[in-house]
């Protein structure tokens, strides 16, 4: 008998954290608001980021910003809760492809970061983007 009350205590313990979670919304993906919230936090990431022109994906899952001067591309991906930042610059890009559907697909020569997707909302932008990204290409 002792072990179904040990059990039930822990059902109703962890069915407790979950419903915690879900009320405190401790499990949303982080989204950008607006490419200014992108441009902070590269700054913040990388003091001195001067930012240039920039895109936001559809959703804020993802942004890209140009660095004044054109010599690196910063690029923030939501992760979770949380973003994850790189400096993207010449000999970091191995790929960057595009579907029909205005996706930017980034295949960076690290490892640790695997390929992104990301959706622009004009076609013409995400073509812009694409050959900034290619273009770092060694």
């Amino acid at each position: 008998m002792p072990f179904v009350w040990v059990m039930l205590g822990s059902f109703v313990g962890i069915s407790a954290m979950v419903a915690l979670n879900v009320f405190l919304r401790l499990g949303e993906p982080a989204r950008l608001s607006s490419l200014d919230e992108a441009i902070e936090r590269l700054d913040t990431d990388a003091i001195g980021f001067r930012a240039g022109e920039g895109v936001l994906a559809e959703d804020g899952s993802a942004a890209l910003v140009e660095e004044a001067g054109g010599r690196r591309i910063g690029l923030l991906t939501a992760k979770g809760d949380e973003f994850v930042i790189r400096y993207v610059g010449p000999g970091l890009v191995r790929a960057a492809r595009l579907s029909e559907d205005a996706r930017l697909t980034i295949r960076l020569n690290d490892f640790s970061f695997p390929p992104y997707t990301m959706g622009l909302a004009d076609a013409a932008e995400a073509r812009l983007w694409a050959d900034k990204l290619n273009a770092m290409q060694e």
